[in-house]
């Protein structure tokens, strides 16, 4: 079926690399915006613009075509800020036709609709850097998968149903923005559930997180952080609701999904040591751009050629799922006498690293 063929290789390639909210969200809240905001209903080229304007911060894919490390040093990063909002905003608005600029509502939209596209990027796991250049810092509340059907159902069947009731497009609009706050409310209630799970496995942890899997809001993988390891589970609890996984291959679905993920009666506990616990880690290449990359970098193997670290909010180190984003070291690497790192991604493409730095510390 289209879905399960089309959305289904967007989820893969999402959670395989590229880690950003899906445009298809994105355009679909640019329209509710254009259609709940303005007094008057927007002609069609400024709909189209404002929909295409949610989805331009992610223009910082170009850097791809330079480096994967660049990419990733710098995606959301001064596109997706907070400080430099107001410049965009000014730089769109400049650019904008004629009919946008004697639109008097159009430039509260174009700010609007940017910080509509941070806000929804902030709700996923892998955070983003809204005080560059300033900071390098990266906010996440962990709230929403990086693509979830259901979260983009609630705001795209109001807007469907704008095409029957045309009279009433507006209210639509705004009912598809409220429907996507409701449902964030269900996944931060969902969240705090699982956060409470972990307080009472582990209540003499340092911190508690709860990330959202993939296929369903009731999905979350528990994260407790100790000064030397991390503790890991994946929780349903609502293992009733079979989500949206129903509606992809088997294949993809065991890739993504912890094959641990139980309810919260039967959860199986991991724990691994953490990045930092390897002596001398930070001499070694790449362990310094990986260190602030990674938000729970936990190792995976070491011995003396090698060692291999995942982060736990890729993937790594949990039971079924194919890691996203995995550091390799080689300690003694033939031709040479210095150790050699690689991302690898999943899928198996590897990005060399070598000296890599934190983004902005030219600054």
């Amino acid at each position: 079926m289209w879905w399960q063929h089309h959305t289904g290789a967007e989820l893969a390639h999402s959670a395989t690399g590229d880690q950003q909210l899906d445009p298809l969200t994105h355009a679909i809240s640019g329209a509710a915006l254009a259609r709940a905001f303005p007094s008057k209903p927007l002609p069609r080229k400024q709909t189209l613009f404002l929909v295409l304007l949610t989805m331009a911060p992610d223009s910082d894919i170009v850097l791809r075509f330079f480096s994967d490390v660049l990419y990733l040093q710098h995606h959301r990063g001064l596109t997706h800020s907070l400080l430099m909002l107001p410049l965009w905003g000014r730089l769109v608005y400049s650019l904008g036709t004629r009919q946008v600029k004697q639109n008097p509502a159009m430039p509260w939209l174009i700010g609007l609709a940017l910080l509509l596209h941070i806000s929804l990027d902030i709700i996923t796991t892998f955070g983003t850097m809204i005080l560059a250049p300033l900071s390098d810092w990266r906010a996440s509340l962990d709230l929403v998968f990086i693509i979830d059907p259901l979260f983009t159902s609630c705001m795209l069947l109001p807007l469907l149903a704008g095409f029957i009731w045309t009279r009433h497009k507006r209210q639509l609009g705004a009912l598809s923005l409220a429907m996507m706050a409701s449902y964030l409310g269900l996944a931060w209630n969902n969240q705090q559930q699982a956060i409470s799970i972990a307080r009472h496995a582990y209540p003499d942890a340092i911190a508690y997180h709860a990330l959202p899997m993939a296929f369903s809001p009731f999905n979350w993988q528990i994260i407790v952080t100790y000064p030397d390891h991390y503790a890991r589970t994946a929780v349903n609890l609502k293992p009733a609701f079979t989500g949206t996984s129903p509606l992809f291959s088997q294949a993809l679905v065991r890739n993504i999904l912890s094959t641990a993920i139980a309810d919260k009666d039967h959860l199986h506990w991991q724990e691994l040591p953490a990045m930092h616990t390897i002596t001398d880690i930070d001499t070694l290449p790449g362990t310094r751009f990986y260190a602030w990359f990674a938000r729970f970098p936990v190792v995976l193997a070491s011995n003396d050629q090698t060692i291999d670290i995942g982060d736990l909010a890729y993937g790594g180190g949990a039971p079924g799922t194919s890691p996203a984003f995995q550091l390799h070291i080689e300690l003694h690497p033939p031709l040479t006498d210095q150790p050699r790192s690689w991302l690898i991604w999943r899928g198996g493409h590897r990005s060399e690293l070598t000296t890599t730095e934190r983004p902005f510390d030219w600054l």
